[in-house]
C-alpha cells in the first residue's frame, strides 16, 4: 500500500494497445527486470523455480515471465475475461499471487474462475495464496471488495 499512498502505481490498462477502459478499475506497477527490489527478485527466482518445474513436467515450453503489482480500491473489479492478448499466444500460465492480511470472505474481492461447464470456482484473496491456471483456456474475472485488494499478477510466456 505504500506504493500506492506514494502515488507510484497508475491505472491499468489492457490488450497490446495499452488502452484505458472501464473493464478494470485496478492500478498497477509492472516490475523492472533489471531493477528489481530484495523481495521482487525472491518472488521471480520462485516464479522461475516454477516455471522450470512446469516445462520439466509438462512440457510447456516456458522462456520468461512478466509482473505487476495490483491493487484494487474498495468496489473496484476486472470483468470477465481471457489473459491472452489478442493475436498473441505467448502467455500460458497466469498466476496470481495474493498480499492481503487476515482477509475475510465477507470482504469480497474473490477471483472468480470459469470452468468449462459453466460453473465457477472463487478464490478468495488471502496472503500467501498462489493461483495458477491456463492463460487462454480460464475466464475469469475479479469481483468487487470492500477494503483494498492487493496481489502480484505474473504470467508466464513462452516464445512467439
Amino acid at each position: 500500500m505504500a506504493m500506492y499512498a506514494a502515488q507510484l502505481l497508475t491505472p491499468a490498462r489492457v490488450g497490446a494497445n495499452r488502452a484505458a477502459t472501464l473493464l478494470r478499475g485496478d492500478s498497477t506497477r509492472w516490475f523492472q527486470p533489471d531493477a528489481l527490489s530484495t523481495r521482487q527478485q525472491a518472488f521471480a527466482d520462485r516464479i522461475e523455480a516454477l516455471q522450470n518445474a512446469l516445462n520439466r513436467e509438462l512440457l510447456l515450453g516456458l522462456v520468461d515471465s512478466e509482473s505487476h503489482y495490483a491493487v484494487y480500491r474498495p468496489g473496484a473489479g476486472y470483468a470477465r475475461h481471457l489473459d491472452c492478448l489478442r493475436n498473441n499466444d505467448s502467455r500460458v500460465i497466469s498466476a496470481v499471487f495474493y498480499l492481503n492480511e487476515a482477509w475475510q470472505d465477507a470482504e469480497g474481492g474473490a477471483l472468480r474462475l470459469y470452468l468449462a461447464d459453466q460453473a465457477y470456482h472463487d478464490v478468495f484473496p488471502r496472503a500467501g495464496t498462489l493461483l495458477l491456471f491456463l492463460s487462454a483456456q480460464f475466464e475469469h474475472e475479479v469481483l468487487p471488495a470492500t477494503r483494498d485488494r492487493m496481489s502480484i499478477a505474473c504470467w508466464m510466456r513462452q516464445r512467439v
